[in-house]
């Protein structure tokens, strides 16, 4: 009878049963419509296989990377395109450059380095200060990193093991809801904000060179900063500090390990002093990229290889993380295999383009103009993640603009709206990047992001639609 008993709750859909079958409904659904009314094959197998990955992603039906993996298995038996597009998220530089992160954080771990900087730069006035002070700054200073050094994911590999030694100056223990809230501050805030300095953020860079490439305008630093930056950076950069101190707050409850108690003596160790040395020039030269050309990723993957060098003694390569980094690696490989699939298959235009027809722009004012162009810009960063739905939607600017009247350069401005609103996590390489170097739950960064977009949108757009008509961008 036991046994008959546990046959049938074995065979019973749970919750995340009926979840999956939802979402595998939805995409065949989709795939068979999509045929019927004429799409490609590839294009209509894409995308259903693109709304598994985010349908199950979103649902936490299986661990994000087995989701990859079912993605990245389904895009190159089903669609044709080859290994060349389905596996280029690994062969890209941001897969690289995190790959470089989780290599550098663990050495500045292992040598005590962020601790001894934690216990150089962290006063007691600083420990005292409360939880939501703490936030703050961290979110300040991970914008005002972004002047100085352009690349997201360069920012974080630096960021993330201060703070993570900065909690543990502050007593934030590992696990502990305080100290995953420092984690998405600076993991979260070296995105919101910079997102309105032109060169920090690579959907900038993205936007800035398609109105370049294919119309001739070139924005200028100061009035992109002058557009976006009180309307966007100020409001969301307030909003996530107020958001994560609501979740997060802890008391701080200083207290000393060992690795803390030597630091704060004020030794650092030898392997400490020539990793000090390898990311003194790592950071020269990411800041200095302009000039001579060469990736942060590859300036990040030297440094990396440098630190498992033997003669180095700063990491051995089995002292790398491992256990939590190769996950999220095979998990982010999947993240940015999407951009390749979904423009290879022509499905990224072919959405791009279905939203923007169907936005009735001819027929609204300029506020809702905009709103319509700020969810356009969202859903296909959706699909296509953050860095690609700029060169998504860009070849549409010119037909919105004799549509709307507006200016080529406004129709692009008005996008930033719309991918300064991530969603979820796997949106943002740097978040992904601050996962895999912490182990923080998914749960918290997707709490996080749908609040933060739930709770600013409505103040951002509103404001944006005054300041735009003050600024005469109508």
């Amino acid at each position: 009878m036991t046994g008959t008993t546990e046959r049938a709750a074995f065979l019973r859909p749970g919750p995340s049963g009926v979840r999956a079958a939802v979402v595998l409904l939805a995409c065949m659904v989709l795939s068979v419509s999509m045929r019927l009314s004429g799409a490609p094959p590839v294009m209509a197998d894409s995308m259903a296989l693109v709304l598994l990955a985010i349908g199950f992603w979103a649902l936490a039906i299986l661990p994000e990377p087995l989701t990859g993996l079912i993605f990245l298995l389904g895009a190159v038996t089903l669609t044709g395109l080859g290994p060349t597009v389905v596996f280029s998220g690994f062969t890209s530089s941001a897969f690289w450059l995190i790959f470089a992160g989780t290599v550098l954080s663990a050495s500045a771990t292992h040598t005590g380095l962020s601790h001894w900087l934690a216990a150089r730069f962290v006063t007691q006035r600083f420990v005292a200060v409360g939880y939501g002070a703490r936030v703050g700054l961290v979110v300040a200073f991970s914008a005002g990193l972004a002047l100085i050094l352009p690349s997201t994911l360069a920012r974080v590999a630096i960021l993330l093991p201060l703070v993570l030694a900065l909690c543990d100056r502050v007593g934030h223990a590992a696990g502990g809801r305080g100290r995953v809230g420092m984690v998405l501050a600076a993991a979260i805030g070296t995105y919101i904000v910079p997102i309105t300095f032109l060169p920090a953020n690579l959907p900038n860079v993205v936007l800035a060179g398609s109105l370049e490439s294919v119309y001739g305008v070139t924005p200028t630093f100061g009035s992109y900063l002058l557009l976006h930056f009180p309307v966007i950076g100020l409001v969301k950069g307030v909003a996530l500090v107020l958001i994560l101190t609501a979740m997060f707050a802890e008391p701080a409850r200083p207290g000393a390990g060992p690795a803390e108690a030597e630091a704060a003596a004020g030794r650092l160790s030898q392997p400490g002093r020539r990793l000090m040395l390898v990311l003194a020039v790592t950071l020269v030269l990411w800041t200095a990229d302009s000039l001579h050309g060469v990736s942060p990723a590859w300036i990040g993957l030297g440094a990396a290889v440098l630190c498992l060098m033997p003669f180095m003694g700063i990491l051995a390569v089995k002292q790398m993380p491992c256990e939590t980094a190769f996950p999220m690696l095979l998990y982010l490989g999947a993240v940015l295999g999407i951009g390749g699939v979904m423009t290879q298959s022509g499905a990224g235009a072919a959405l791009s383009g279905l939203l923007v027809g169907s936005l009735p722009l001819a027929e609204t004012g300029n506020a809702m103009r905009l709103v319509l162009m700020t969810f356009a810009a969202a859903a296909t960063a959706l699909v296509t993640t953050m860095p690609v739905a700029p060169a998504m939607t860009a070849p549409f600017f010119g037909d919105i603009a004799a549509e709307t009247g507006w200016s080529v350069e406004a129709v692009g401005m008005a996008q930033v709206l719309g991918y300064a609103t991530p969603l979820l996590p796997y949106q943002l390489p740097p978040l992904m990047l601050a996962v895999a170097m912490t182990g923080i739950a998914m749960r918290d960064a997707t709490r996080v992001l749908l609040v933060l977009a739930l709770v600013t949108t409505p103040v951002t757009l509103g404001l944006a639609h005054l300041w735009w008509q003050a600024l005469g961008w109508y």
